[in-house]
């Protein structure tokens, strides 16, 4: 479960990079990729370690017309997946 209230940051080791597809994410050590759709690409220019997670939502709400609810679940889904692949803590 995602605490709303919790800081992520990005891992160090992780680059970011716009490619010809559009922006991703390059684990070098675990040698693991992962492309970002739009929500995606700003959730992660967000995490800056200082903006809770109610913070980034509130945020992505300014620049999607998308369902407050379906905004939170589909930002808890991306911030497990970081964690999962230790690419924020």
């Amino acid at each position: 479960m995602i605490d709303a209230n919790y800081c992520y940051s990005k891992n160090d080791s992780i680059i970011f990079k716009e490619m010809a597809d559009g922006p991703v994410l390059i684990d070098p050590y675990r040698r693991t990729l992962i492309s970002l759709n739009p929500a995606a690409f700003e959730i992660w220019q967000l995490l800056d370690g200082q903006r809770p997670v109610f913070g980034i939502v509130e945020a992505l709400r300014d620049i999607f017309d998308v369902d407050e609810k379906e905004l939170e679940k589909d930002t808890s889904s991306f911030l497990k997946e970081l964690i999962k692949r230790e690419m924020i803590r």
